[in-house]
């Protein structure tokens, strides 16, 4: 049976033209769950009705995504709701508006 965030990294990596990483959360050498020619994401989800991302998880995945010369990205599904996370910085790079 295939679990909710095999389906989530699934639907990503479609979305976003990206491969999975192979082993992602358990080795420091595969970062990321989601290599994009533009960004390195994180892919989380959960049935609960919140999801928290602290500083130092953030900090950790810009640092991975700096080393892979890529931008960091979280998408995170809550229940059914689905949301892009990306630094302030760069949404206005993408935007062009900086």
């Amino acid at each position: 049976m295939v679990k909710r965030w095999e389906l989530k990294e699934k639907n990503d990596r479609a979305i976003l033209g990206g491969k999975r990483t192979p082993g992602s959360g358990n080795k420091w050498s595969a970062p990321g769950d989601i290599k994009s020619g533009d960004f390195l994401v994180e892919c989380k989800d959960t049935e609960k009705k919140s999801y928290s991302i602290s500083k130092a998880r953030w900090t950790k995945i810009a640092n991975e995504a700096l080393f892979s010369y890529r931008l960091p990205m979280m998408s995170i599904r809550i229940q059914e709701l689905d949301l892009v996370v990306v630094a302030r910085e760069d949404w206005l790079r993408i935007l062009g508006k900086k």
